[in-house]
């Protein structure tokens, strides 16, 4: 079964809120196909807001070709989208929970999970610490190990220097109670950088030495179901070295596989890359968790 896009005029489009088991309310934006299906996949975004929608990705295809292969398409917003200054990144296992519940109910029994750059660390977690056998697949796309490490390969030794000196300042206020005190990075990537409280900075971009930090090669020994890494082989922020950290760690997983989106740079950019990583993604669920009509 070969994934072929389709225009948005064929696809159901819905916006949706959920509310997670700590009554936080989250929006998402669901695509169902034409015929119901049981399956569905699930979008973890990345960025330290966890936005689901971000200009630089192009989801139409990927819905298209999703919905076309008859599988629901879900992109989740995690709270700290809405909080992000004060966001506690481990917050996102309970966002994803929230949305696989809301998936549940529409009746969703099969449910594929990917993470999208960020994204990939925080699918990880949730795959470690909720351990859900309704999830049957899941996927690292552009995924990075955590920021930390990623930074490790991309940053200069000033840059690497900066970065520690920054984690220890933050450390120290954590450990006077002065969490909530505010600090800045600037230029994580180039012209992007980072305000919020001590607290926050440690939990997206601390050391694997953080307990709280992200980390997909922490959790990855952790994920037992078919794994799917796909990553651009011209990923200017996210190395490719990365994809290959990420695929090593899956050792309990009984099929992972490791495909290179040739030119693709860190994003889902409009045009042939988009196109290429929906037909890439689609073709590996339609062998791995195969799409089935509901009951």
């Amino acid at each position: 079964m070969t994934a072929t896009p389709i225009s948005r005029s064929q696809k159901r489009l819905d916006l949706l809120r959920v509310e997670a088991e700590d009554k936080v309310a989250l929006n998402g934006l669901l695509w169902e196909p034409q015929t119901a299906s049981d399956s569905l996949v699930l979008m973890v975004p990345g960025g330290t807001t966890g936005a689901a929608l971000f200009p630089a990705h192009d989801y139409d295809p990927l819905s298209g070709a999703l919905t076309n292969s008859g599988y629901a398409f879900l992109v989740s917003n995690m709270r700290a989208a809405y909080n992000y200054p004060c966001a506690e990144y481990a917050d996102a296992v309970k966002d994803i929970a929230a949305f696989v519940a809301y998936a549940k109910t529409k009746g969703y029994t099969r449910i594929a999970i990917m993470g999208i750059s960020l994204g990939g660390p925080r699918m990880a977690q949730y795959m470690a610490e909720r351990n859900d056998p309704a999830v049957k697949a899941v996927g690292f796309i552009a995924s990075i190990p955590s920021p930390y490490l990623e930074f490790q390969l991309r940053g200069s030794d000033a840059e690497k220097r900066r970065l520690e000196d920054t984690l220890k300042h933050a450390r120290e206020l954590v450990g006077q109670g002065k969490g909530q005190e505010p600090i800045g990075f600037q230029n994580w990537f180039p012209d992007v950088s980072f305000m919020g409280t001590a607290k926050a900075f440690i939990g997206f971009f601390g050391a694997p030495s953080d307990p709280s930090a992200p980390s997909s090669i922490k959790y990855g020994p952790k994920i037992k179901v078919p794994t799917l890494v796909i990553h651009g082989d011209k990923d200017e922020i996210s190395f490719p070295p990365n994809a290959q950290t990420i695929y090593d760690s899956l050792t309990a997983s009984p099929q992972r596989d490791l495909i290179w989106v040739k030119g693709a740079s860190h994003y889902l950019t409009p045009g042939p890359l988009a196109e290429s990583y929906a037909r890439l993604v689609t073709d590996w669920l339609v062998k791995n968790m195969p799409a089935s009509p509901a009951r």
